[in-house]
């Protein structure tokens, strides 16, 4: 089974599964294949050439409606994976003197459009009250693009995930804004529905909160092991607090039982879709939202 990946910190959960012989443990033959955009990654998908992939809801509605009969196996981050992780985070540049998103009415804001990004902004703009106009949306699709003009005052603000919001603020950016007052599955990963029958999920399951729970347990091997697989750029180690799975929980009861984030909800997948039908991302609503999750 190969499995695309994209770039992404929790994406590391899939190369420790791999890696270290939980998926071989589980009876399963996975490689896990690196892709450095979600064009590609769907283009692979599209093609045949993948059993699944890492990415986010987005993704999958968008596949599934160009013909990639696929589910959702598995969540690798929600907005309350841990009370006090951040994933995504509003940034100003060095230059700005923004104090609050009040201060940033009118103001470029460097996003990725129809993706989690431009989602994530959206949801932010509801929960603070603020005008969907309220920032001047800039397509900025390539990442290190995204940072050099933030980093030099060509753009005063930007929505990017973590570790890249502890890489910017290392070089003087500050955040005003960050996600943790959702309440959000951000990353998936899914499989092909015929490979997804219900005992290759399970133990594909099993391997994964394995890796989970190792990962949790030993926070700081892990991101050694983020920067050598170009998860986590080396700039950003120090000030980037390591991502949990299981979560930091309140008391026993509190903690997942296989160390991974819940599955989303029909409410999770119908909430993506229809802020996908108003974007003009989908043509119509899934027919059957529980049938995109398999639980």
């Amino acid at each position: 089974m190969k499995i695309g990946a994209l770039p992404a910190a929790d994406s590391v959960v899939l190369h420790v599964a791999a890696d270290e012989g939980l998926f071989a443990a589980e009876g399963l033959d996975v490689e896990v294949v690196p892709f450095q955009s979600a064009l590609e990654l769907g283009a692979a998908m599209r093609a045949g050439n993948l059993a699944g992939h890492f990415g986010d809801i987005i993704n999958v509605l968008i596949q599934r409606e160009g013909g990639v009969d696929q589910a959702i196996v598995a969540t690798t981050t929600t907005t309350h994976s841990s009370p006090g992780q951040r994933n995504f985070g509003l940034v100003v540049s060095p230059r700005s003197k923004a104090q609050s998103l009040a201060d940033l009415k009118g103001a470029d804001i460097a996003v990725a459009g129809a993706t989690i990004i431009d989602y994530l902004l959206d949801k932010m703009l509801e929960q603070q009250g603020l005008p969907a106009d309220h920032f001047r949306r800039q397509d900025i699709r390539q990442i290190p693009v995204r940072l050099q003009m933030l980093l030099s005052g060509r753009l005063e603000a930007a929505l990017l995930p973590e570790p890249l919001v502890s890489l910017v603020e290392a070089q003087g950016a500050r955040t005003l804004w960050d996600d943790r007052g959702l309440n959000t599955p951000l990353a998936v990963i899914a499989l092909r529905r015929d490979n997804a029958d219900a005992d290759t999920v399970r133990r594909f399951r099993r391997a994964l909160g394995e890796a989970a729970r190792r990962i949790d347990a030993e926070p700081e091997r892990y991101k050694a092991i983020m920067i050598d697989k170009g998860l986590l750029p080396k700039a950003a180690a120090d000030a980037y607090r390591m991502l949990r799975f299981g979560g930091q929980a309140r008391n026993e009861a509190d903690e997942y039982p296989d160390a991974l984030p819940p599955l989303p909800t029909r409410a999770d997948v119908e909430d993506f879709a229809v802020w996908m039908r108003k974007g003009g991302m989908l043509k119509k609503m899934p027919e059957t939202p529980a049938d995109v999750v398999l639980p």
